[in-house]
């Protein structure tokens, strides 16, 4: 009922648009839906124009983050709690295919980096404590305590992970606003 009312609202907004722009607004929404031609223009509306941009949104929506979900899967093994948990024969096989991936940054002395740190973790944490833990606050108890030279390919994953986002973002926007002075510029010529 309320997405209803919210097509009423927003069909309302556009036919009040095209009377002020002095647009028939009737051969606008004139389209043919499977076996039966749309008379009323709410329906008309809905189907041409609304529900189409609220699946493309969604679809947007859903590619967009598909690319993060996949940083986070490959990072996954860097979540504290995660760390402790799983067995260590899947943490070896996780590090072996992270040094696969960043092998520019990582070298191969990561997974004995993996494995004392899942010993340092589980010796030093109680496990609240650990549930609670993030990559960021491992990489600020890294810091804090000058474990960067114990674990430094560690540290390092940690600061790809946490600067990957703002990378991706600031990308984004740049390419937009990029966008808008291009358009701005051609119209300006």
């Amino acid at each position: 009922r309320r997405s209803s009312d919210l097509v009423l609202g927003v069909f309302g907004n556009v036919k009040q648009l095209l009377d002020s722009k002095k647009i028939c607004y009737c051969y606008c929404f004139l389209r043919i839906d499977s076996d039966r031609k749309l008379n009323v223009t709410e329906d008309n509306f809905k189907v041409a124009i609304f529900y189409p941009s609220v699946d493309t949104t969604l679809q947007k929506l859903k590619e967009r983050f598909v690319g993060m979900q996949i940083i986070n899967d490959n990072f996954s093994i860097f979540i504290p709690y995660r760390m402790i948990t799983i067995p260590e024969e899947e943490l070896i096989r996780s590090a072996y295919d992270f040094i696969k991936k960043y092998s520019d940054d990582i070298n191969s002395d990561f997974t004995r980096q993996i494995l004392s740190l899942k010993n340092f973790l589980i010796s030093n944490f109680k496990c609240e404590d650990l549930k609670k833990m993030t990559i960021q606050k491992l990489a600020e108890y890294i810091i804090s305590n000058d474990l960067s030279i114990i674990f430094p390919d560690i540290f390092t994953t940690c600061c790809i992970f946490m600067t990957i986002p703002v990378t991706s973002a600031s990308a984004e926007r740049s390419f937009s606003k990029l966008k808008l002075i291009k358009n701005y510029l051609r119209n300006t010529i």
